[in-house]
């Protein structure tokens, strides 16, 4: 569900090294393995995270914890973000090699899977694909994602990590998960530390650790890849906000639509310092659109969300950026989307250092609560 990472230029406004690219291979699903109609591998119906058992409330956040009091690879809070890793036996929830996001966004507070991050590092130019690329693990289309314990090199030997909470200024928790990532064709090797903090309920952070056997990472490049589902089209900047439809006004292809890239200084930075990036659908009432009833995965059942890419304050290099694309069918069929091409992949990016770290977050807050100003007619 990403497209190819077109080579970027080298440009004065960007004061970046371009990052060359590959050809994304757009293979059908591994006939072995259960597949949905449109090409997208999901449940047929939204699955509900099992939530409704007590949850663990050390301090009074409903956390949900994998093996605690879910039997899924999930982590979150209730009625915030919810997180996971792809099961490895059991209710099937889309591709290999994916971090899935899920909010309530449903009747009487269910939640929705809502969009995935791949973890795409870049070695030499060639940047590699935790969806699409086959594991030398077990055969299977995808990268193998196992949560590992601090201090060892293999995962526990349940995918049901609970994960490790902690307490910081009181009374705020914080509940962390270190994800190992199978190593990828170009010889990138990572891991992921995964941390929510009860203070924040709607975001992620992710931080990337290079392996010591890696080869050198230049980018590594957490792409958020179904703005589809959502039909996002509104990308809110400092002071102005981006339309995929005027971004790729004739754009009608079943390919993806070319990157478009916002340096650092179209970027909005909160009172803080931080630097956010956001995206929106258009519409009012996403919920009263069937857009493909052959695949209901792509039916977006809920109320609008505002998702959005942060940077931390004092992490922030000068070549930060924003990089999307754009669809106008849904990914591997030829079904438009309904009101036209909409925003696909949405990074936030900048070149490789240890531990850099990045928030997702999906919320119920407006651009306009998170600070973003209305644009000048």
């Amino acid at each position: 569900m990403n497209a190819a990472f077109l080579p970027l230029a080298l440009t004065a406004i960007l004061a970046i090294v371009a990052v060359p690219g590959e050809a994304r291979r757009l293979e059908p699903p591994n006939p072995g393995s259960p597949a949905s109609a449109g090409g997208i591998r999901l449940a047929e119906q939204p699955a509900k995270a099992e939530t409704d058992r007590p949850a663990g409330r050390p301090g009074g956040t409903g956390w949900i914890r994998a093996g605690m009091n879910t039997d899924r690879p999930m982590w979150g809070i209730r009625g915030g973000l919810l997180w996971g890793l792809p099961p490895r036996s059991g209710r099937f929830d889309g591709p290999r090699g994916l971090i899935r996001l899920r909010y309530p966004v449903l009747a009487n507070g269910a939640d929705d899977l809502l969009n995935f991050i791949a973890i795409e590092p870049m070695v030499q130019g060639r940047r590699g694909f935790s969806e699409l690329e086959w594991s030398k693990l077990d055969g299977v289309r995808g990268k193998r994602l196992w949560v590992q314990e601090p201090g060892t090199s293999v995962g526990p030997t349940t995918e049901l990590s609970a994960g490790r909470l902690t307490q910081l200024d009181t009374p705020v928790e914080c509940l962390t998960v270190d994800v190992a990532v199978e190593r990828f064709e170009n010889g990138a090797h990572l891991r992921l530390s995964l941390s929510q903090r009860s203070d924040a309920p709607d975001e992620l952070e992710l931080a990337v650790h290079q392996e010591p056997d890696s080869a050198p990472i230049e980018y590594c490049i957490l792409t958020a890849t179904m703005g589809n589902k959502a039909r996002a089209r509104q990308l809110w900047l400092q002071n102005e906000v981006v339309s995929s439809l005027d971004l790729w006004p004739s754009y009608k292809d079943t390919g993806f639509a070319p990157h478009r890239l916002f340096p650092l200084d179209r970027l909005y930075r909160t009172a803080g310092n931080d630097v956010l990036a956001a995206i929106t659908t258009n519409e009012i009432d996403p919920a009263a659109v069937d857009p493909f009833p052959a695949a209901s995965h792509w039916r977006y059942a809920g109320f609008p969300v505002t998702q959005y890419w942060k940077k931390p304050l004092g992490t922030r290099p000068s070549d930060l950026h924003v990089a999307v694309n754009g669809r106008y069918t849904y990914w591997l069929s030829r079904q438009p989307i309904p009101g036209g091409v909409a925003f696909e992949n949405f990074e936030m990016r900048e070149r490789f250092y240890e531990g850099q770290r990045f928030i997702f977050g999906i919320t119920r807050k407006t651009p306009h609560d998170l600070g973003f100003a209305k644009p000048s007619s």
